[in-house]
C-alpha cells in the first residue's frame, strides 16, 4: 500500500464521511478561494496569485563512444517569484514587511498560500520557505470609480512544499495514534 493510499484509508477509518468532503469532486477546488498565511497567522486575502513554479536545470553529459543519446542530469532547482495582487483588508502587515526590507531590515519568513474548498475547509497549502518581499505596488485612486482599491506584492523565496489539508492530517493522526 502506498503512503498516499494508506493516508486516505486511515483518514476514512478515523472520520467516516469526512473524507468525502476532502476527496470529493474535483470541481470543488476553485481557484478563487485562497488566503495568505504568514508563520501561522492569516494576514491577507488577495484576489490573484501567480508564479507558483519550480524548474530543475538539466545538464547534459556526452559520453564518449555513445552517440545515440546524451545523458540528462538534474541540476539546480529555481523557484519563480510569487505575485499577489488585489489585496483586500485593512492590515498594514504586508506593507510593513516590505518597507522594513527596503530600509535594510530584511526578515525572511515562512508563508503559505492556502486554497479553500467551497465549504471553507482547507484544500491545499503551498508553503514557501525563506520568503522576502521584493516589490510592492499601491492602489490607484479615481474619484469617479467605486471599485475596491487593490495593491500587489511580489515575493521571492527559497523553495516550495505542499501540505495536505489540516483536517485530513488530524484525522490521520487520530487513526494512527
Amino acid at each position: 500500500m502506498t503512503t498516499s493510499s494508506y493516508a486516505l484509508s486511515a483518514a476514512r477509518t478515523a472520520a467516516p464521511g469526512l473524507t468525502s468532503t476532502f476527496y470529493g469532486r474535483i470541481d470543488e477546488l476553485a481557484s478563487n478561494r485562497f488566503a495568505v498565511d504568514v508563520e501561522g497567522l492569516l494576514v491577507a486575502v488577495f484576489t490573484g496569485c501567480s508564479g507558483l513554479s519550480a524548474e530543475i536545470e538539466v545538464e547534459t553529459y556526452q559520453e564518449g563512444g555513445l552517440n545515440d543519446y546524451e545523458h540528462k542530469l538534474p541540476g539546480r532547482t529555481s523557484y519563480g517569484n510569487i505575485s499577489l495582487t488585489g489585496g483586500v483588508g485593512n492590515s498594514i502587515f504586508m506593507w510593513d514587511w516590505f518597507h522594513r526590507a527596503a530600509v535594510g531590515e530584511v526578515r525572511r519568513r515562512d508563508i503559505s498560500i492556502v486554497m479553500y474548498m467551497r465549504n471553507n475547509f482547507e484544500a491545499m497549502r503551498w508553503n514557501l520557505t525563506g520568503a522576502i518581499p521584493v516589490a510592492w505596488e499601491g492602489p490607484e485612486f479615481d474619484a469617479e470609480s467605486e471599485e475596491v482599491t487593490v495593491h500587489s506584492l511580489e515575493i521571492a523565496h527559497n523553495g516550495i512544499s505542499l501540505s495536505p489539508p489540516a483536517l485530513a492530517v488530524k484525522a490521520l493522526l487520530m487513526a494512527v495514534g
